[in-house]
């Protein structure tokens, strides 16, 4: 059984139906996450048994980019969906994550915000060192 799923939050058309393509053509499930399940638990969205929908809907505001976020992926098949996304075009996407047992119970907002924190500090991190390399 397959149990590869991919939760897609905030893609244009074009790139959603390159990304379908591929799941598809690799048997990976995917959701379109609404704006308004931004707020419900990562786990629910996916199915995964013990973690409950809130039934809250969300009415802020869109993410300001895309997000991919990915279940049931071993190294090697993580890695060929990865490659398979560029070759068909769909670019670069900046914010992706894997569900853990840490965050499978955070909300689609928590979780967008912890990877912007988390490349700013890489982006830090890089200048910093880059800083150190040239003096």
């Amino acid at each position: 059984m397959n149990n590869s799923v991919a939760l897609l939050y905030n893609f244009d058309e074009e790139k959603l139906k390159m990304i379908k393509m591929v799941c598809m053509m690799m048997q990976v499930r995917f959701k379109e996450v609404a704006r308004a399940e931004y707020e419900q638990p990562l786990g629910a969205l996916l199915g995964i048994s013990g973690i409950e929908n809130h039934g809250e809907v969300y009415q802020g505001e869109e993410f300001q980019e895309e997000m991919l976020v990915l279940h049931g992926f071993d190294g090697s098949k993580l890695q060929k969906f990865l490659i398979a996304l560029q070759r068909v075009g769909v670019g670069r996407i900046e914010l992706k994550a894997m569900i853990t047992e840490n965050n499978k119970s955070w909300n689609g907002l928590a979780l967008y915000e912890e990877l912007c924190q988390e490349r700013e500090a890489f982006k830090k991190m890089e200048a910093e060192r880059r800083n150190k390399v040239q003096k």
